[in-house]
């Protein structure tokens, strides 16, 4: 098999306020023609530096590449200058990134940003396409993505197109120069679990169409089980084992590899972590709770109708629950969580705590006591501007606490997450991911609330890194008797998690109950369908799943059609 990219015995130092520290050492792998092969590890070990420095974009400096070649298609990549470097871009080497969004300019439609792209590489190439033929290619290269509306896409802009929609559309420019090598940088992570399962179904069909080769870096275990030939399993920056897809799955050889794969959720067998509670109290009452939104069209803006995102929806949450709520993007679990958060006022129905409606006391100092939220993104709920002891403050300020307090109450914060408490000097950019998820689950905790909303709480982590912090939050629920609300797609997560779940599809719950029950015997086609989508790690756990067609997946999305009231 001919290597279309081979990197050997790659070395690269980063040198930051006078130290320098070695990020790769000494990394062999290759990519064949045709090939599918994935780059796993946890974040930190090096994929996205290597990745950077096969595409050309690592900075340097800090940056340096202290030894070692990386050859594409014969060629040095290394030894190629600024414009030939470009020139390889999206005509031989291509890019796919995690999250579409940050890839698209937000005020041009798609139709200029692919037209961009292609304008661009024929001046590069020589080649001078008129306008219909080059709209011509982008309606084709949509069609290969499997968008058949081409037309209103690319008079698009990106906001107005579901994630999965986005994704294609990035693939898709991708493709635009008929590129060798394509690099997939965690496609289907911003993505709900049916959704993703599409995006890396849609990749596994162009590469075998479009004589693509695939590298696909991930730490998605379950995504490399589905995708890739050949496994590179990298820590710290080096390689550290390395095998076919089955060798890697079923006789993993390195400490590392064993590692990685017993901190993934196990969906079905008999490793599953069952969570076992029978809450004799209610904490959380939802009755027959709706909410609709305005929505608006045409070039007044003026409201068109109202939107019902959550319909009639009853739910009990017990004292000392792990409740789940699970669907896909849209299906209504961030409003229902703003409703009990009292962000949001329901347009019918009551929600209650502790037997208290909340519309009687939401927004209050007592209610802020009560109940409290973890963000999905620690990254992006920090405020990079203010130290960690600051932050941790501020809440404290809020009810009431003196200096001398919150200082005392900031050390024991941290010590309750299992941080030393010198961390308080520092700011979010100076700590791992893990660490900043921490930082969030402590000051949600700094006024002692009794619930807390956990919203996506682990989705920005590696499957290390989340087992972590799922065991801090356990151990947190039992010390201080905790009721958790988990707002998620990851049903995997879900399943080990929480004791009871509630499906919720196009605003409706269509399926409530123990875990167990729900995951063992599902008795909805849609929590059926978002079972048989999601990637696992063995053949006994896919054996187990719900084997439900993509066209029955889609019947039952199109029988529960959006509710317009």
């Amino acid at each position: 098999m001919s290597r279309i990219l081979d990197i050997k015995n790659l070395s690269i130092d980063f040198t930051a306020y006078g130290q320098t520290r070695r990020v790769l050492n000494d990394v062999n792998m290759y990519v064949g023609q045709g090939e599918r092969v994935s780059l796993i590890g946890q974040s930190g070990s090096g994929k996205t530096v290597t990745m950077r420095t096969i595409i050309g974009t690592l900075p340097m400096p800090p940056g340096k590449v202290e030894s070692g070649s990386i050859n594409y298609d014969g060629q040095s990549l290394l030894d190629l200058n600024v414009q030939e470097r470009n020139r390889l871009k999206g005509t031989g080497i291509s890019i796919v990134l995690q999250d579409p969004m940050l890839s698209f300019n937000p005020v041009l439609t798609i139709k200029r940003q692919m037209d961009d792209i292609v304008r661009y590489s024929d001046i590069r190439m020589g080649r001078y396409r008129n306008k219909s033929d080059r709209e011509a290619h982008l309606m084709d290269t949509l069609r290969k993505v499997r968008l058949e509306e081409g037309s209103r896409i690319l008079n698009s802009y990106p906001m107005m197109l579901s994630g999965g929609m986005r994704q294609r559309v990035l693939i898709g420019m991708a493709l635009l120069n008929r590129p060798k090598l394509l690099i997939a940088d965690e496609p289907g992570t911003a993505l709900d679990v049916t959704t993703q399962a599409e995006i890396l179904q849609l990749i596994n069909i162009l590469v075998a169409e479009e004589g693509l080769s695939l590298l696909l870096i991930t730490h998605n275990l379950g995504v490399v089980r589905e995708m890739a030939d050949r496994v590179y399993v990298m820590e710290r920056g080096q390689i550290v084992e390395t095998g076919t897809r089955d060798e890697i799955f079923e006789k993993p050889e390195h400490d590392y590899t064993h590692k990685l794969m017993s901190a993934v959720p196990i969906l079905y067998g008999s490793k599953v972590k069952t969570m076992e509670h029978e809450g004799l109290k209610p904490t959380i009452e939802i009755n027959h709770v709706s909410k609709d939104f305005e929505t608006r069209g045409g070039w007044l803006n003026r409201v068109t109708g109202d939107f019902r995102a959550v319909n009639d929806v009853s739910l009990t949450i017990q004292q000392g629950d792990i409740f789940g709520i699970a669907g896909e993007s849209g299906s209504g679990k961030t409003t229902m969580a703003k409703l009990i958060l009292g962000l949001t006022k329901p347009t019918e129905g009551q929600i209650s705590i502790y037997g208290r409606p909340i519309s009687e006391f939401a927004g209050t100092q007592e209610f802020r006591k009560l109940i409290q939220i973890v963000y999905q993104n620690p990254g992006s709920s920090l405020n990079p501007r203010r130290s960690i002891a600051d932050q941790l403050a501020v809440p404290l300020k809020f009810t009431g606490h003196n200096k001398a307090q919150i200082k005392t109450r900031v050390g024991e914060l941290l010590e309750l997450v299992d941080l030393p408490q010198d961390y308080a000097s520092m700011y979010p950019h100076e700590l791992s991911g893990g660490q900043k998820q921490r930082v969030a689950i402590a000051r949600a905790l700094s006024v002692n609330p009794k619930i807390l909303v956990l919203d996506e709480p682990t989705s920005a982590l590696d499957v290390l890194v989340q087992s972590t912090v799922i065991d801090l939050l356990h151990r947190l629920r039992s010390e201080f008797n905790l009721t958790y609300v988990f707002i998620s797609h990851d049903l995997s997560l879900m399943r080990n998690f929480c004791n009871r779940v509630a499906v919720m599809l196009r605003g409706n719950v269509v399926e409530e109950g123990r875990v167990a029950d729900i995951f063992d015997a599902p008795s909805h086609a849609y929590t059926r369908a978002l079972l048989s989508a999601i990637p696992v790690i063995s053949d006994e756990e896919e054996a187990s799943k719900p084997k439900l067609k993509n066209e029955e997946r889609d019947a039952v999305l199109a029988t529960s059609t959006a509710l317009e009231v």
